[in-house]
């Protein structure tokens, strides 16, 4: 059993609607696709998880006894954990106690260490068996559950409540297996006050897993006396809670699952709609991360006594489950984010006004301040290697490609439109890539240069290299960009970051355009 090469992460993030929280931006889950067929299964990783608490304390660990069994034997074996998980340190130096052991009894480990990945992107540490190892095979170990919430993604394991949430790269030292495996999962909730439950993205409770071992680092979990919505059964929308957000729960699921039907009808590829899950981790976090069909999102906790006051960050919620539709294009990490942040920036903007979800004035607000940010940021000529390279050190940099990104998308639109004499748009053209993707064939750069050419003219790969690759062409979405409803206006010159003047534009509501126009033409 040879070690598999790590597993490229997949997640994407967005920002809170007050641009404060550090967020993720890696490369994005694509859509589901529909491939040859898989290999069977080999093998058996069968994980047991108890969250422990010492005695009426929060959850301190999660204590983890992994066992491998159905594999033949191998000279070559090795587990591996985050050292860094996008922007959250100290994962390996949170696991306790590991112990591996066989028929023959302990195995030593000698422990490699990854290089550092620049700007605070994954990097792993290797457990590697020092002699030939036989199956079934047992690992075990403690992963400390901090109560205190990082600054940046909420990855690492967080206590609170009485249970524990995070993700399971946050915590999982997983066997470096490359083949798909049956991976399952029981909780042993024994430690926590009755009644607590558990879930994670790929579902309630102890489960079963048909794919790489390394999935189970692609899933939110949460454990303790949570809240669900619906409280029973399955619908295409869930969501789990642990804690009591400041906002009425339940109104605001309802909201975002009505938000997710809209979602799925507008892009109107993914047919069932699959089911989709949301995780409120109530505490300090603000904001929202997503990963395989689910997202966890933040929420301000509610004083005691309190009544429920304000709205979920309902932006962030349309913009987390957009990702699963939006999906990603084939593209180093970072660099993808053009497309899996920028497009769905666009989305973000312009579907809930489409739906009625928000309004058309709170479209043109967005529509302003994402210009205003990228025309006055110092970073809007960046290229997109040299953004990647910042990478968590600089969040204003690295939210770039999403605002950058959704402009881009906005002007295309038009020119797609003018090009084309009326008969196609930015949605046909995507229409079409992602129906192509579902089946198999990924969003190469060479494809989307052929796409843009043709449905906008020879300029668009010009266009595109230039404002989205090098960054070293400025911007300007013509004036109808955003629609019938709202026109560019010169704005009289200000001063910018280093004391320079800069003129800059804003896009106004044109009264006679009624709403419904509005909601209809873009």
């Amino acid at each position: 059993m040879d070690s598999a090469s790590r597993r490229r992460p997949r997640w994407r993030t967005w920002r809170t609607l007050c641009l404060l929280s550090a967020l993720c931006s890696l490369c994005a889950l694509a859509a589901p696709t529909v491939t040859a067929q898989q290999p069977a299964p080999v093998g058996r990783v069968a994980h047991e998880w108890k969250p422990v608490r010492e005695g009426d304390s929060n959850v301190v660990a999660i204590a983890v006894r992994t066992t491998l069994s159905g594999f033949p034997s191998s000279a070559r074996f090795s587990l591996t954990v985050p050292i860094m998980y996008a922007g959250v340190p100290d994962i390996a130096l949170h696991t306790e106690q590991l112990s591996v052991r066989d028929a023959r009894g302990e195995i030593a480990l000698t422990i490699t260490d990854d290089a550092p990945n620049p700007g605070g992107f994954p990097y792993y540490r290797h457990y590697r068996a020092e002699r030939a190892v036989q199956f079934p095979l047992t690992y075990s170990y403690r992963a400390k559950a901090p109560r205190t919430s990082f600054r940046g993604p909420p990855f690492g394991l967080l206590a609170a409540y009485g249970g524990v949430s995070g993700a399971g790269a946050g915590f999982l030292v997983l066997p470096e297996i490359s083949a798909p495996t049956t991976s399952t999962v029981h909780w042993d909730l024994t430690d926590l006050a009755p009644g607590s439950r558990a879930a994670m993205s790929l579902g309630d409770g102890d489960l079963t897993h048909l794919g790489p071992a390394a999935d189970l680092q692609q899933s939110w979990i949460m454990a303790g006396p949570i809240g669900r919505y619906p409280a029973t059964g399955d619908a295409p929308f869930m969501a789990t809670w642990l804690g009591t957000p400041a906002w009425e729960v339940e109104p605001e699921m309802t909201w975002a699952a009505e938000m997710y039907a809209f979602l799925g009808k507008s892009y109107g590829y993914l047919n069932p709609l699959p089911p989709y899950r949301v995780f409120v981790q109530v505490g300090t976090f603000r904001g929202g991360t997503a990963l395989a069909s689910s997202f966890l999102g933040g929420a301000a906790p509610r004083a005691p006594g309190a009544a429920a006051t304000g709205e979920s960050p309902r932006q962030s919620y349309t913009h987390e489950m957009g990702h699963l539709f939006v999906g990603a294009v084939d593209a180093p990490d970072g660099i993808s984010s053009w497309f899996s942040e920028g497009l769905n920036t666009y989305y973000t903007r312009l579907l809930p006004m489409r739906g009625g979800f928000t309004t058309v004035e709170a479209y043109g607000r967005e529509i302003n301040k994402d210009f205003t940010e990228y025309w006055n940021s110092p970073s809007r000529n960046l290229s997109a290697d040299s953004i990647v390279k910042v990478g968590f050190n600089d969040n204003t940099i690295r939210h770039m490609p999403y605002v950058r990104g959704s402009l881009y998308f906005a002007d295309l639109d038009t020119k797609i439109r003018a090009y084309s004499r009326g008969r196609r748009t930015l949605d046909t053209m995507l229409r079409e890539l992602f129906i192509a993707r579902a089946a198999g064939t990924s969003i190469t750069h060479d494809r989307w240069i052929a796409a843009v050419v043709r449905d906008a003219g020879p300029s668009a790969k010009d266009d595109f290299e230039h404002v989205i690759l090098l960054g070293d062409r400025t911007l300007l979405p013509s004036s109808n960009a955003f629609g019938p409803c709202f026109e560019r206006r010169e704005v009289p010159a200000t001063t910018i970051s280093g004391g320079a003047q800069r003129a800059s534009y804003e896009w106004v509501r044109i009264p006679s355009v009624p709403d419904s126009t509005c909601r209809k033409g873009n």
